[in-house]
């Protein structure tokens, strides 16, 4: 049996039940047309007229028309209800009220789509009628790529000039998806992340949404929501296009470059693409041509570091080896000593993999292994081009292993890195790889081994008071010679309220001495070769370098806390005074129970949003200004929701909220503002902030848990 075609706008047939001309065989004509609404079939073959519908439809919906275009409709209202929301019910958010908002709908008489949009909102719909292709005209233009991303656009900073080097323009197998918009999208996020002097830019997926994030000073901070469809298509295709990759192709990772002008900076960009289950994550590495121009002496490093990398610089053969983790900055650090060992009298030489910044005066080899050119291969040709330094991106395996070292011997200084934890264990791993003892105690001149850690920002800090200081640091501290003192991360406007600015390198330092190379050569065990170091200096603890930082204000307790090799007893009590801190325990809310913070200076306030929030189920924390309510989140656990009002002392709720979408990067935390401004601009200034509701005050207590409730609800935190 065939199933009846049943249009849109079914419930229009009582409106039109009598009118002339609208006969049974007229519908079934339409409806073996399959037409999608009644109402335009009608007035498209001239049986009723615009007015009539309008008129036939005020008197069954007991609704006014609302004749419908983008420009009518409040970007708030719209905000607070979700396209797959108005596309299921054809309906759209046009004004918002304190109380109410309006709805034009094609069927106002529909209660689900009422019921889902008041639970949504927590506002009473009023409904209004409008007419079919007005709604779906209106939905496709609001909910387009373009219209989503311009909105995305005037809440962020105008980006600097951007130009690829080297892009061809208009080229015809560029995805037709990737737009003007969607280009000023992308130059946006990169201009932010250079601005910020970020190293990498993630575009990663989720069920629901997309987030960017930037890694700024080592820590990911997410810095823009976007739709996932608008992410993981132009977006990503942008991307592709800017770095030669496949655009068409979605399931296998892909790797590329890019060199882009920012303003007047020259900047490389090394994308890369992973498929995940929700779309294809892109990671970019950015890499600034300044980190190669840091000049050794603002490396950070102590006195004693410094004066043992000079006098191996002044060394005109051996091997320095650079070691540490992924991103510990030995790159940099083998930058800046080539930057400050090269002359005119020398020949210097670089085998790299790959090149990522250019140095002026120094002659540099790319690495390609598909063409047989791997760091061996390479190497043994350098040393046929007359070098004084070289140095080695990175040494892998035996092979450049063996010759690095014999270079080494042969009246060359060769710098390179390896990746182990620490500078004693360097030499096992240098055995392991089939180098001979004989070779390692005469060619080594020195190993490091660093970290990288967060700066203190110099303009916060402050100094942690005797009766707060750990005993077991500051006495840490006195065993090494240094003074008891050591500070701590505060928060102001010139970091952003992180309390850092920049990195720093945390660095142990093993040279290698007479005794030194007698226990190489003799096999002698790492304890017995650390401890020879220790009584002849020759070895600089990175636990004693990361305990000078902490003395000289550089660097907190939190930062260098990994790097302190203290003994356990040691270690205990700057733990201990964790468990005894009661806030922390009193904050982390019930499973399933919704926690909702309330930032207002008014004391009474508070008390009474407080006993609304515990009446309707709901966990209250207080903060007595916007100060306060930003330290505590980032103290974590962050709340499922933040309430906050807009002047307060300290910190008002506008740059409230800066810094918890800014600083904290919490873009999915729903924020309600409290005003006493019941007007358009203080209500677009809250939603361009980031807000996503506003309650005028004063308020009443159903009226304002409605409004929790639904952002709870828009969030996912409550059903």
């Amino acid at each position: 049996m065939t199933e009846t075609w049943r249009f849109r706008d079914e419930w229009m047939l009582k409106a039109f039940a009598g009118v002339k001309g609208v006969t049974p065989e007229l519908l079934e004509q339409f409806r073996g047309e399959k037409k999608k609404y009644l109402s335009h079939a009608l007035m498209d073959s001239g049986v009723i007229s615009q007015d009539q519908f309008i008129k036939a439809a005020e008197i069954v919906f007991k609704a006014k028309y609302l004749p419908l275009g983008p420009e009518k409709v409040d970007k708030f209202a719209l905000s607070l209800v979700p396209e797959k929301i108005c596309r299921k019910y054809d309906l759209v958010p046009v004004k918002l009220a304190e109380s109410e908002i309006c709805v034009a709908m094609l069927n106002p008489a529909d209660m689900n789509a009422q019921a889902d949009v008041e639970a949504i909102t927590g506002r009473r719909v009023m409904p209004m009628f409008s007419l079919p292709r007005e709604i779906d005209a209106c939905l496709d233009q609001l909910f387009s790529a373009d219209t989503v991303i311009f909105d995305l656009l005037s809440k962020v900073d105008a980006p600097d000039e951007i130009m690829i080097m080297g892009e061809v323009k208009n080229d015809e197998s560029q995805d037709s998806s990737v737009t003007s918009p969607v280009i000023k999208l992308v130059n946006s996020i990169i201009s932010q992340a250079y601005r910020k002097h970020s190293s990498d830019i993630h575009i990663e997926h989720e069920e629901k949404a997309s987030h960017v994030r930037i890694r700024i000073d080592g820590e990911l901070k997410n810095i823009m929501k976007l739709p996932r469809h608008i992410a993981m298509g132009p977006v990503v295709s942008r991307i592709k296009i800017m770095s030669d990759l496949d655009v068409a192709n979605h399931f296998r990772p892909q790797d590329g470059r890019t060199k882009i002008r920012i303003g007047t900076a020259e900047v490389g960009l090394r994308v890369s693409t992973l498929p995940t289950s929700y779309g294809e994550k892109v990671v970019m590495r950015i890499l600034d041509q300044r980190a190669a121009e840091v000049p050794f002496e603002k490396l950070g490093f102590a006195p004693e570091v410094v004066a043992g990398l000079d006098k191996c610089m002044t060394s005109t053969q051996g091997i320095l080896l650079v070691t540490g983790p992924t991103g510990s900055g030995k790159t940099t650090t083998l930058y800046s000593i080539l930057n400050k060992v090269k002359q005119e009298t020398t020949n210097v030489v670089t085998v790299e993999d790959p090149i990522e910044y250019k140095l002026a005066g120094i002659n540099q080899v790319q690495v390609n292994e598909k063409q047989g050119l791997n760091f061996a291969a390479v190497l043994r040709s350098v040393l046929r081009q007359d070098p004084d330094i070289i140095m080695v991106g990175e040494i892998r395996d035996h092979e450049t292993a063996d010759i690095a070292f014999q270079a080494a011997m042969t009246g060359h200084l060769v710098l390179s890195t390896l990746h182990t934890n620490d500078t004693i264990s360097t030499i096992s791993r240098l055995v392991d790889m089939g180098v001979d003892r004989f070779k390692i105690s005469p060619g080594l001149l020195a190993i490091t081994a660093q970290r990288l850690v967060r700066k203190l920002c110099p303009l916060c800090r402050e100094q942690v008071p005797a009766a707060e200081a750990d005993p077991e640091i500051l006495r840490a501290l006195a065993e090494h010679g240094f003074e008891k003192t050591y500070y701590r991360a505060v928060g102001c406007k010139g970091c952003e309220s992180s309390g850092y600015t920049g990195r720093t390198s945390i660095v142990e330092l093993l040279l290698i001495d007479p005794k030194i190379k007698e226990l190489i050569n003799s096999g002698a065990l790492a304890e017995a070769i650390a401890a020879a170091g220790t009584e002849s200096g020759a070895l600089r603890t990175i636990t004693k370098d990361a305990l000078w930082h902490l003395a000289t204000g550089q660097t907190d307790l939190k930062e260098v806390e990994s790097c302190l090799q203290l003994k356990k007893a040691a270690a205990q009590p700057a733990e201990a005074p964790a468990p005894a801190a009661p806030a922390p325990a009193a904050t982390a809310a019930p499973a399933g129970k919704p926690r909702v913070m309330i930032a207002d200076d008014d004391q009474i306030m508070r008390m009474l949003l407080k006993k609304f929030m515990e009446n309707a189920g709901y966990e209250s924390v207080e903060a007595v200004d916007g100060e306060d309510a930003l330290t505590k989140i980032a103290e974590g656990p962050a709340p499922d929701l933040l309430v906050t009002d807009i002047n307060m002392p300290r910190l008002n709720g506008y740059d409230l909220v800066k810094g918890v979408r800014g600083t904290l990067g919490l873009l999915d935390l729903p924020v309600i503002m409290l005003t006493t401004e019941n007007s358009d601009k203080s209500q677009e200034l809250a939603f361009q902030l980031g807000a996503d509701d506003y309650v005028i005050k004063p308020f009443k207590g159903p009226l304002v848990m409605a409004r929790i409730t639904a952002a709870l609800r828009r969030a996912g935190r409550v059903k």
